[in-house]
């Protein structure tokens, strides 16, 4: 039952249920000793017109800044707790990236924050949790 967990894929976007989803892989990963990859994604920027180069360079460079601090916090927090995590920052089509990524290197689980949309939100919008949940190969935890 236990190997069910021996690798497990912790996507995270700076909400505090995705933190939440990374201290259940960090508990877990103490009580069984399963890897933890905590992952990041940029999502693709819309396309639009911006004139500066400079201004377009300051927003992608904010961006991965963002991504980075993420992960920092998650490291933090492992630290905290003694655990060993590592760390992922990509970009892309968050959900695709998530599940290529599951797929790719095999992981056993994957623990994701619920955005809490509702179903009629969810619905229209469509969400990245509830995508992993539905497309996801392998078991998916989801945490509130």
């Amino acid at each position: 039952m236990l190997e069910m967990f021996s690798k497990i894929l912790v996507p995270v976007d700076g909400s505090e249920n995705s933190f939440r989803a990374v201290k259940a892989a960090i508990f877990l990963a103490q009580k069984i000793g399963s890897d933890v990859l905590v992952l990041h994604v940029l999502e693709n920027l819309p396309k639009l017109y911006i004139e500066s180069q400079k201004i377009l360079n300051d927003l992608l460079a904010a961006r991965t800044k963002q991504g980075r601090d993420i992960l920092n916090t998650c490291l933090v927090e492992a630290r905290k707790s003694n655990a060993s995590i590592k760390t992922e920052l990509l970009e892309g089509d968050a959900a695709s990236i998530i599940l290529e990524l599951s797929n790719k290197e095999n992981f056993d689980a994957i623990f994701v924050g619920s955005q809490g949309l509702g179903r009629f939100k969810e619905l229209f919008l469509g969400s990245v949790s509830s995508k992993v949940l539905h497309h996801a190969k392998c078991m998916v935890l989801l945490v509130k």
